[in-house]
């Protein structure tokens, strides 16, 4: 009898790099039935360090004795998307100032995505304040669409911007001086011991992530 195994995981990999996964996890583990409960990355990191996770995969991490961070995608570049006919798009060289004012779709306060683009902002001499947040989107994918739709600029991982991209719905701004990276990560807690089943899970997803 099949038994539920949850997941929990942030907006890009529950979203974007688990449900590539489903059918390879399914069918070396068929014993269970899986659930993805996607969160921000503090959510999925408290839930996790409480118990009520197995295991999670997160953009970010916290310091704590409790939980043990596995990597598997050492370099995931954010960058800032725009609509298609915004002012800067096309233009080569933008400058971090040069996003002052512009309106600006924020992610929610506990997402990996914002803790790694407000520390690069303001590495380049960019405070919040100086950008016009219009909206706050707890999703990825529904701040993509915010942007095609005209609203604002964005910031997000480049495996979502690609996609959007290549539709034509939104740009990718050039803009050299903004580094923008983080690594994603299997964390599980030190306090629970693992089932096999997470064993196979946490291998697979590893073995998948760190293939050339």
């Amino acid at each position: 009898m099949k038994h539920i195994f949850v997941i929990g995981a942030s907006s890009i990999p529950g979203e974007f790099i688990i449900p590539r996964l489903l059918s390879t996890i399914v069918a070396r583990v068929p014993d269970i039935e899986l659930r993805v409960d996607i969160a921000n990355s503090l959510q999925v990191f408290e839930r996790v360090r409480k118990g009520e996770y197995s295991m999670g995969l997160i953009g970010t991490t916290y310091p704590s004795p409790d939980v043990e961070y596995q990597t598997i995608v050492a370099a995931d570049r954010l960058v800032v998307i725009a609509p298609s006919d915004h002012p800067l798009a096309g233009r080569v060289g933008i400058q971090p100032a040069d996003l002052r004012g512009h309106s600006f779709i924020t992610r929610e306060i506990g997402s990996g995505t914002r803790a790694t683009y407000e520390q690069a902002f303001r590495d380049a001499g960019l405070a919040m304040k100086d950008l016009k947040a219009i909206a706050e989107v707890s999703s990825a994918e529904g701040v993509v669409k915010a942007v095609a739709a005209g609203a604002g600029i964005a910031v997000v991982s480049e495996l979502v911007a690609r996609e959007a991209a290549a539709k034509g719905t939104v740009c990718v701004l050039d803009i050299p001086l903004l580094r923008m990276e983080r690594a994603f990560s299997i964390i599980t807690s030190k306090q629970r011991e693992l089932s096999e089943d997470a064993k196979k899970v946490i291998a697979i997803i590893s073995s998948a992530l760190h293939e050339p």
